[in-house]
């Protein structure tokens, strides 16, 4: 039988340059999804410039910051809802997880974030406002 022929270069040359168009496309999708993720993020100062990984560090941080926020209430007895999701109320250690620091309970706390507008204040630092859940 034949040999399938080899494309020309020409052929190979276009088909390189749709392909770098595609990653192009493809880098530009991801940066404009970067983008949009970073403002959602609170930062000291506001207008930080976060790298990928801190954004995509920082928002799974933010994302079990405000998941323990609306677990405990905003009126969580020491203000740092995430210490107390791990320790619990009486300090006890409820898992074997190491003591970790949020850093939005510390930004609240430094901030002088009461208990009452813990889950509120972190928010209010991009201009986000705050999510009120109706308890029954």
């Amino acid at each position: 039988g034949k040999l399938p022929r080899k494309p020309g270069p020409m052929v190979m040359v276009k088909q390189r340059q749709a392909a770098n168009a595609r990653e192009r496309d493809r880098t530009q999708s991801v940066n404009t999804a970067f983008t949009a993720l970073r403002t959602l993020i609170p930062t000291e100062p506001v207008d930080r410039k976060l790298s990928k990984i801190e954004t995509l560090r920082l928002a799974s941080s933010y994302i079990s910051h405000l998941a323990n926020v609306l677990l405990l209430g905003e009126g969580c007895e020491d203000g740092q809802p995430c210490f107390s999701a791990i320790y619990g109320a009486k300090g006890d250690l409820d898992s074997k997880q190491p003591r970790s620091i949020c850093t939005f309970c510390l930004s609240n706390q430094r901030k002088g974030g009461s208990r009452r507008d813990l889950g509120g204040n972190c928010l209010k630092v991009r201009g986000v406002t705050p999510l009120r859940v109706s308890r029954r």
